[in-house]
């Protein structure tokens, strides 16, 4: 019974800064705006490294803002096409990320600084990258285009997310020591890294069904001391990545509790991991003998609710083919069917759902 990703912590809005090729003209162009945690620092990006953004003030003096406390870096002189495509991504919406970057002409680059060609390089390869993961599709390609940038900018701002992203295709592709090695370079960063590491480790053995190992993995992540904004989001979701493990090994009301708790901590507005702690709810009501009307309940709220995630989307659509069969509504459970099919056709529940029809 695999599992859905865990909730990834990018830092949130995707970290929008690149190589830096050449000095920036300090001219009057529009200034850059660097979005953290606990505000916003205007200026211009001077220097660009996996571990910090370096930004210079009106007043002279330079900032250095660590990667983990950035929610998002725009540079005044980006086409807005560009800064459109990154918001779709950090929506998770990869596809209309593609489209966004389609409509920027050849002539909108002519005379752009470096570091605004990487960034368009970066959103294109990690909107691939992220759209084959969503949709389950060929897992080769998209890799290459992350290989390739990681290869070309090893020093990039997007370093770790992109060794992340490679380590989560070359998973997909059945390649778990690849992956690994890609994931031990994001654990290599600060500590919000680390955690996001032991998830993706566990959320690869979660697919591969190894839900002992991946319970394991789950735990370290938990047992990571970092109090941020991030790892703790991050760690919400591997609570609810524990209860999945809990849950596939015959421990449902365990599970129940944990995803449970989960949804009474989490902000209202929280989407996303809202999302996830139904789904995993869901699943593990399904791992209780009598409890199906529950699970239909928790699938549901994904489907109506909370329903912007495609792999969680997906997989409540999924269950709930099911579930309406054995809740003696057949017309709803072939609505169901139909539209995983017809939205989510290339994701690996539909393709489950193939399977188990013929």
């Amino acid at each position: 019974m695999p599992g859905i990703r865990p909730l990834r912590i990018v830092p949130f809005a995707l970290l929008v800064v690149g190589i830096l090729a050449f000095p920036r003209q300090a001219s009057c162009q529009t200034p850059d705006r660097v979005v953290t945690r606990s505000g916003t620092i205007t200026g211009r990006v001077v220097a660009a490294e996996p571990d910090e953004v370096q930004v210079e003030d009106r007043s002279g003096e330079t900032k250095r803002v660590p990667i983990d406390q950035i929610r998002e870096v725009v540079f005044g002189g980006e086409p807005q096409e560009l800064k459109a495509a990154r918001t779709m991504l950090a929506r998770g919406r990869p596809a209309d990320a593609l489209e966004e970057l389609g409509k920027i002409q050849p002539g909108d680059l002519d005379g752009a600084e470096q570091i605004l060609l990487d960034e368009v390089e970066y959103v294109r390869a990690a909107a691939a990258a992220r759209g084959a993961l969503a949709a389950g599709g060929d897992p080769r390609e998209p890799g290459k285009q992350v290989a390739d940038f990681i290869a070309r900018h090893p020093r990039s701002h997007h370093a770790y997310d992109m060794h992340e992203l490679l380590g989560d295709l070359l998973a997909r592709a059945g390649l778990a020591d690849k992956a690994l090695a890609e994931y031990a370079k994001l654990a290599a960063g600060p500590v919000a890294f680390k955690v996001r590491a032991a998830s993706a480790r566990a959320a690869m053995l979660l697919e591969q069904e190894k839900f002992a190992a991946a319970l394991g993995e789950f735990d370290a992540a938990l047992a990571v001391e970092a109090q941020d904004e991030a790892s703790l989001a991050q760690k919400n979701a591997a609570e609810l990545g524990r209860a999945r493990c809990l849950a596939a090994l015959g421990k449902g009301e365990e599970a129940v509790a944990i995803a449970r708790g989960v949804i009474r901590q989490a902000d209202p507005e929280d989407a996303a991991v809202l999302a996830l702690a139904y789904a995993a709810l869901g699943q593990a009501y399904r791992s209780i003998p009598g409890k199906d009307q529950d699970a239909l309940i928790a699938f549901l709220t994904v489907d109506l609710v909370y329903n912007s995630s495609p792999a969680t989307h997906a997989e409540a659509l999924y269950n709930l083919v099911d579930l309406w069969e054995k809740a003696a509504n057949p017309e709803r459970s072939r609505e169901t069917r139909a539209m995983l099919e017809s939205t989510y056709p290339g994701s690996q529940w539909a393709k489950k759902l193939g399977g188990a029809k013929s």
